[in-house]
């Protein structure tokens, strides 16, 4: 699939929702998938000037973060969102849950100026500490949909490149 019309076929196979792409969104997910096939046909993961942007002083990096780069789920979740073609889409999600929760904050500490009562100042910040959860929670939802078409893509390219090797079978 070196041709841009060969991806677009492929593409819309598999999701049927992007025929509604315009041409600025068709290029830019051609683009991303080349980025995708470099990266993956060269065997790096960063270019020599984006690495130097990557580093980390040795001491710096914790244990924990260190579990997470080895997770195989998590590194294929980020490196298909480093390649996706709906980066767009999930900025704008980020934004509306941020801004979501800075009302619901607001509107809580409205609530806690208004109301003195000790029993009713409580329920008002756990009503709004449960709308927050709940904001935080549709927005890690709305990203896991959001990957949804490029997990397929990346899948079926994967198996087209190395039918026998499955990148995302430990998922």
């Amino acid at each position: 699939m070196d041709d841009f019309e060969t991806f677009k076929a492929s593409r819309e196979k598999i999701d049927p929702s992007c025929r509604k792409f315009s041409d600025r969104q068709w290029r830019k997910a051609y683009a991303a998938y080349r980025r995708a096939r470099e990266r993956v046909g060269d065997g790096a993961h960063a270019k020599s000037g984006e690495s130097s942007k990557r580093r980390r002083s040795p001491g710096r990096e914790s244990s924990s973060h260190h579990n997470y780069a080895q997770n195989p789920a998590i590194h294929f979740r980020n490196q298909v969102r480093q390649n996706s073609a709906y980066s767009d889409l999930r900025m704008i999600l980020d934004i509306l849950a941020w801004v979501m929760i800075g009302l619901i904050v607001l509107g809580g500490g409205i609530k806690l100026a208004y109301y003195t009562d000790g029993s009713i100042a409580l329920a008002a910040l756990l009503d709004a500490a449960v709308k927050v959860i709940v904001v935080a929670v549709l927005r890690l939802l709305a990203h896991a949909i959001v990957d949804i078409p490029d997990i397929a893509i990346y899948k079926q390219l994967s198996k087209q490149t190395d039918p026998h090797k499955d990148p995302a079978a430990s998922i």
